[in-house]
């Protein structure tokens, strides 16, 4: 497998997106987070998760994937929290790849995509406040009403990392198995809110080089018009 990460700071003052990856007898691991940027230091959350991540990974473990990387992220999470106070943020998504299984977790709204067969899917969830209220009006908590009054905030962040608990988490229980010639995404929202999904896929389908892939997801969302995010985002090919 192949990884090319990318990064811009957009039109913003400073970056607060960092992304990792390294390869180990594990098989490769890459994480990407974005700092919450209405918050004092979101650079510093995401880069320490970032790097954190990457070190708790190289130093190895024992046992199921998914047992370490919940630990981590736990660990992380009060690193942060104890780092920063309840200033300070940032979402994450990770990826494990090992003879051809794709084990992840994710916090917040950074995504996890796998293109197949020339599809794109999303295999995470956004953890915003639309979640919440979808799951409440599943389970009767709220009414039709409440839900149609409160849908306007359904952007903002429901779980991140340094909340000091991580709220909610999806965490690969079972590896998904990886056919020849899937591809993968990890991006922060920069990215697919301004490029938006369609477009990231024919992208990736243009190229078979993951090296020339991310250069031309990077173009597309340089050559948006107004304001752009911060934006990064790791390719993965096999």
């Amino acid at each position: 497998m192949l990884c090319e990460i990318r990064s811009y700071i957009g039109t913003r003052s400073c970056q607060e997106d960092s992304a990792k990856s390294c390869e180990t007898e594990n098989g490769l691991f890459c994480a990407v987070c974005d700092g919450i940027g209405s918050r004092k230091d979101g650079g510093a959350s995401s880069r320490l998760a970032a790097d954190r991540f990457a070190e708790l990974y190289s130093a190895g473990f024992r046992g199921s994937f998914p047992a370490f990387i919940t630990a981590a992220a736990e660990k992380i999470d009060r690193e942060v929290y104890e780092s920063f106070g309840s200033g300070c943020g940032t979402t994450a998504v990770v990826a494990c790849l090992h003879d051809r299984e794709l084990w992840w977790l994710s916090v917040g709204d950074s995504r996890l995509y796998i293109l197949r067969s020339g599809r794109l899917k999303q295999i995470t969830t956004d953890h915003d406040y639309s979640y919440v209220l979808e799951l409440r009006l599943r389970k009767g908590i709220i009414d039709r009403e409440t839900y149609e009054a409160e849908k306007h905030k359904g952007g903002r962040l429901a779980s991140f990392i340094g909340m000091g608990g991580i709220d909610i988490a999806d965490v690969s229980m079972k590896p998904l198995m990886l056919e020849p010639g899937d591809r993968l995404l990890l991006t922060t929202d920069g990215l697919y809110k301004s490029v938006g999904d369609d477009r990231i896929a024919a992208l990736m389908n243009e190229h078979n080089d993951p090296a020339a892939a991310a250069d031309s997801l990077m173009a597309a969302v340089k050559s948006c018009s107004g304001p752009i995010d911060n934006t990064t985002f790791a390719v993965i090919y096999d």
